[in-house]
């Protein structure tokens, strides 16, 4: 098969991102706004409200069974919350003039898909589940706990490690590579997420099923231009300023050929991709 960019990749992992469920924010005009909220939920409408968020705010954003959320920070930082989930932002800084800051999230219970922005690009996007603590570089991951047991797998970027209350660390550098641990026990040797695993977690991450996916687009997105996390551009020549469509729009298309979702899983299945480090 021809080689694949890593804009495709990352389209393929953003595929079902956009958008999802319902936040119950801090509402104070006087903060800053430093991400939005889109929101969809069975057999409701889309929503979309602003989020305030400072390193001291800990906002907790949950869903129930039929409900995702899906927020885009200033940074272009973005998270998907999946389906029986709970987190908190415990921390959010960006200096729009550095292009540098912090993130670090506690989810508590539950399915997330993290994917880098600015601050990724220099300092490790950070969740901390259970006993674990998953780092993310320049890229895209899944993390899902129950509170005891926590698994990442790392889908596109610089790298993904996983570190355990011990200091014990495991660093992934494989798209579609993942470990598992918790229980005392350190992280496992990183393996291939089976193909059924990963059509999981991407379906549940996807607008639940019944409900209206309204306008695919996270209205309110914070101002300027969406970066673009992949080497290469999405127009013009510096990919670290493009205008990034796939942060944009949601691929509807079931055709594999333009559907980045079923290229991802077919790329994975077979087992073609290239080493990312």
């Amino acid at each position: 098969m021809p080689p694949l960019s890593n804009d495709l990749l990352l389209a393929a992992a953003l595929t079902s991102a956009i958008p999802l469920a319902a936040a119950q924010p801090v509402t104070n005009p006087g903060r800053p706004q430093t991400g939005v909220a889109t929101t969809v939920k069975t057999g409701a409408a889309r929503g979309t409200t602003t989020m305030y968020i400072d390193g001291t705010t800990n906002q907790r954003l949950t869903t129930d069974a039929n409900s995702r959320i899906h927020v885009l920070f200033s940074d272009q930082s973005a998270v998907t919350i999946g389906p029986d989930s709970e987190l908190v932002i415990a921390k959010y800084q960006f200096d729009s003039k550095a292009k540098e800051g912090q993130i670090l999230i506690d989810l508590t219970k539950g399915l997330l898909r993290v994917v880098g922005g600015l601050i990724s690009k220099k300092t490790d996007t950070v969740v901390r589940a259970g006993t674990a603590t998953i780092g993310i570089r320049g890229g895209i991951t899944i993390v899902e706990t129950d509170g005891q047991k926590t698994s990442g797998v790392f889908l596109f970027g610089q790298r993904m490690s996983a570190t355990d209350n011990n200091g014990n660390t495991q660093t992934i550098t494989r798209p579609g590579f993942g470990t598992n641990f918790g229980s005392g026990q350190p992280p496992a040797t990183p393996f291939r997420m089976p193909i059924s695993e990963l059509n999981s977690r991407l379906q549940r991450l996807e607008t639940p099923t019944g409900g209206n996916p309204g306008n695919q687009q996270p209205g309110g997105a914070p101002p300027g231009q969406l970066l673009s996390t992949g080497n290469t551009p999405g127009g013009g020549s510096n990919p670290g300023d493009t205008l990034a469509n796939d942060r944009l729009k949601n691929v509807v298309d079931t055709n594999s050929n333009s559907n980045p979702s079923q290229t991802l899983r077919n790329i994975l299945a077979t087992g073609q991709v290239q080493n990312q480090s």
